[in-house]
């Protein structure tokens, strides 16, 4: 008798398999450090969620009307003056300035691979993304460089772009976009520098975003530098158009 093997599902390529597979220890892993240490609001430490209410209420917003660029809070304008000046190659979006309790968030994700939390973030991009006219047709994560994958075994943007990609119903390119050297930190720079810093540190795998619109996610926005270099990689390979959400605003 011929035994039958179970049904594998469909077969993944290498670099899809390796990363599927990180997430698989991550989501364990994580299942182990919630049953040692009772879930803690990341905002104030208070115990119950990883997202209270007092701190959600805390948050500074962006409300309309918005800079139709780069989505600065406005006084009447249709755009602010500094995209006048440069005019930013994509529009973007973000949910709330980048101070007090949302800067515990954002650290917090960035140096932990926290699925609870980037859902609750994925939620207000969603948010965002559903009030805007943009339509999307694929969710695109900010790559990391090699070396700082290696460091933390994970990408915040990319666990924010697969919460979000799921509440859009929208396919996720986490693996086609790629930062293809070192950069510096941007920590610092001004944004003259942060704009040379990242110019062509980033590229498309070839045909992978030709007349997609794509809707690049990144955890915060400071001068646009960095959403403005992969925008240009994925128009570079013949993307249709480009649009960008961000958790945080410095």
């Amino acid at each position: 008798m011929v035994g039958v093997l179970p049904e594998q599902g469909p077969q993944l390529g290498p670099r899809r398999s390796k990363r599927e597979t990180i997430h698989a220890i991550q989501r364990w892993l994580g299942t182990g450090i919630e049953l040692l240490f009772p879930i803690q609001c990341v905002g104030c430490g208070n115990p119950g969620s990883i997202w209270c209410r007092e701190c959600d209420a805390a948050l500074e917003r962006f409300s309309e009307p918005f800079c139709n660029a780069c989505g600065r809070a406005l006084g009447g304008w249709s755009a602010c003056p500094a995209c006048r000046r440069r005019k930013p190659i994509l529009p973007v979006r973000s949910y709330a300035r980048y101070s007090g309790r949302l800067v515990q968030a954002v650290l917090h994700l960035k140096y932990r691979p926290d699925r609870k939390l980037a859902s609750v973030m994925s939620d207000w991009l969603a948010g965002l993304y559903r009030r805007s006219e943009w339509q999307a047709s694929v969710v695109v994560p900010v790559p990391l460089s090699r070396s700082r994958f290696q460091q933390r075994g994970f990408n915040q943007a990319e666990l924010l772009a697969r919460a979000l990609a799921a509440r859009l119903d929208l396919p996720l390119a986490a693996a086609q976009l790629n930062r293809v050297r070192e950069t510096r930190s941007q920590v610092g720079l001004d944004p003259r520098e942060r704009s040379l810093n990242v110019r062509g540190a980033f590229a498309a795998e070839p045909g992978a975003f030709a007349e997609q619109a794509v809707l690049l996610v990144d955890d915060l926005y400071t001068t646009g530098a960095t959403l403005g270099a992969c925008a240009r990689a994925v128009l570079a390979d013949g993307g249709g158009r480009v649009f960008g959400l961000t958790v945080g605003r410095a």
